[in-house]
């Protein structure tokens, strides 16, 4: 546990290094809300736990980062989440965590198989408790902790709780990086200005991390911090055109979704099998709308009631919110999301 004053601080110096003030904002209507929220409106895990934040109806204190290093007219701009005192303040959580940094790429970012990596969002901050945490499935998790009203996402019943967090670690393991970042040799349905961006990304990420060893070379937690992260992003780099890397991360996403269905038909969880909305739909749904922007959503074309949830969760406020929306007004335009952001527009404000 910190202190709230060293919290308070730390953050501070954290939400300071965003170049536009405006994405520092409070949500809700706490003028001191308990909760600080270190993210990205473009960012998967991100949108998850804002999901369950809007779920929960929890005010907090949002800080939407700029999560790629660009190359502008004056030079390399290195991404906001590199910046020193959002590192120190994400080692806080990293002490908490007792997990070894992450040593290699596999396209995943659980925490939990992969390692920890210092640099990535989300994170949050509870001022009452003096803690902060990073991994998106252990934030959420926490926040459904604090309450359980209005919603509890995961349930009591330890059948039920265990089919929830059986299907929270499916979509944990589901290689979004990869999907993302990496050029497929068959199909590639991103977004055109997506795969244009993706050309330099490794190079501008690597670039702008050797610069922070050099200027941070007094602090060996932050030396050491930014060396695993280019561990991890030159091994992203190695794999991005690898025909067999790409067509595995396809083909493993797609079981994972074959698994769904049958899990679906079974009745076992989800909302549209009459069961009340839980983390695993929040979680679902955050991944289905991702994997629809990526024009990846013919995959469950031959799966019924895989199309039948990704089209009730598309309905859902949260989800629309916070991965719709998001994801619309964060990403470059797929013509793949024209159909969501229909469902989008019939949902009560």
């Amino acid at each position: 546990m910190t202190s709230r004053a060293s919290l308070i601080q730390m953050a501070a110096a954290a939400r300071a290094t965003l170049a536009d003030p405006a994405r520092a904002t409070i949500v809700g209507g706490r003028s001191e809300p308990r909760f600080e929220l270190f993210h990205a409106a473009s960012s998967l895990c991100s949108q998850k736990v804002r999901t369950v934040l809007h779920e929960k109806a929890f005010s907090y204190r949002s800080n939407d980062m700029r999560i790629l290093s660009t190359m502008e007219s004056d030079g390399l701009v290195a991404a906001e989440h590199y910046s020193p005192a959002y590192i120190r303040l994400r080692l806080v959580a990293a002490r908490e965590l007792h997990s070894e940094y992450v040593s290699g790429y596999s396209g995943r970012t659980s925490v939990e198989t992969e390692g920890f990596d210092p640099c990535v969002v989300p994170l949050l901050v509870d001022y009452d408790t003096g803690r902060v945490l990073a991994d998106s499935q252990r934030i959420c998790i926490y926040l459904d902790s604090v309450s359980h009203e209005p919603v509890q996402l995961v349930p009591d019943a330890p059948d039920a709780r265990a089919e929830v967090m059986r299907q929270v670690g499916i979509v944990d393991r589901i290689a979004n990086g990869a999907l993302l970042y990496g050029f497929h040799p068959d199909a590639d349905l991103r977004p055109e200005a997506l795969k244009a961006s993706m050309q330099t990304v490794y190079d501008y990420k690597v670039m702008a991390l050797e610069r922070l060893i050099a200027d941070n070379a007094g602090e060996p937690e932050l030396v050491a911090a930014y060396r695993a992260k280019i561990v991890k992003e030159s091994g992203g780099k190695k794999v991005c055109r690898d025909p067999a890397f790409q067509r595995a991360a396809r083909e493993q996403t797609r079981q994972l979704l074959i698994g769904l269905e049958r899990d679906l038909a079974a009745g076992s969880f989800a909302c549209l099998n009459g069961n009340a909305f839980s983390l695993a739909d929040a979680f679902w749904g955050v991944n289905l709308v991702r994997l629809n922007y990526l024009g990846l959503g013919s995959m469950w074309d031959a799966l019924p009631h895989v199309a039948r949830y990704a089209d009730v969760l598309a309905r859902r406020s949260s989800l629309c919110k916070e991965a719709i929306q998001a994801s619309l007004d964060s990403m470059p335009h797929s013509r793949y999301m024209d159909a969501m952001a229909d469902c989008r527009s019939e949902v009560p404000a």
